[in-house]
């Protein structure tokens, strides 16, 4: 067999067998109306769609701004709490 014959049915073998392996992958087809249901479904549960931290009601939006301000504001008190600890300590060893 040449290189031409050989290279051919290498070929060959490999387009079907991609072939076969992606009709097997094809994901289940759904409707507009399913997927606007699923959607609407997803934001009666209250789940955020879209990128992380975005909202779509003005509610869900007050409640993550208040959420992310409550965290900034322990987390400011923890360090303001380590700062005074730690230049209590200093001054003890002084």
């Amino acid at each position: 067999m040449n290189a031409k014959q050989l290279f051919l049915a290498t070929s060959l073998t490999f387009l079907t067998a991609a072939s076969a392996f992606a009709a097997d992958t094809a994901p289940a087809q759904k409707t507009r109306a399913e997927v606007v249901a699923e959607l609407q479904e997803a934001r009666a549960n209250g789940e955020e769609i879209g990128m992380e931290g975005f909202s779509w009601y003005p509610a869900q939006k007050a409640a993550l701004v208040k959420a992310n301000a409550e965290t900034r504001l322990a987390a400011e008190k923890t360090n303001a709490d380590k700062v005074a600890t730690s230049k209590a300590q200093k001054s003890t060893q002084n």
